[in-house]
């Protein structure tokens, strides 16, 4: 086989293969998250999944993953971006899917303001702004 023609074939077969691995990769919740009962949704054209209400310092926190599940909370700007600089606030769930933001390994407590938290497990990492209040 000549190799353009065997490059085409290869082409052809591997792009659907190719093109989701891309799409898994680029969304911002491979698996489901919620905080203070509001399920994250994805918008369109952000990096940043998003809780739409504000939700209070101690909101109960869901993630649809097992296993070890590491959450980083940062404050962020009015997009959702975490402030560079800012040090993250840890919360770890060693068992289950649960827990609260006011679990952090520091004991820190959340002021008002705006969040970016990376939700962590089953390899991949969901993103997620929201805002307490």
């Amino acid at each position: 086989m000549k190799p353009l023609a065997l490059f085409i074939t290869l082409a052809l077969v591997l792009s659907p293969v190719i093109v989701h691995a891309t799409e898994e990769e680029n969304t911002a919740l491979p698996f489901s998250v919620s905080l203070g009962g509001q399920a994250a949704k994805a918008v369109a054209g952000s990096p940043f999944a998003k809780i739409e209400t504000p939700v209070a310092a101690n909101a109960a926190l869901e993630v649809g993953a097992s296993g070890m599940i590491i959450i980083n909370v940062a404050s962020a700007n009015e997009k959702g971006e975490p402030k560079e600089g800012d040090t993250p606030a840890v919360i770890v769930i060693q068992s289950g899917n649960k827990t609260t933001l006011d679990k952090t390994m520091d004991g820190r407590k959340f002021p008002a303001g705006n969040y970016h938290m990376a939700v962590v497990a089953d390899g991949k990492t969901a993103s997620v702004s929201f805002k307490i209040q």
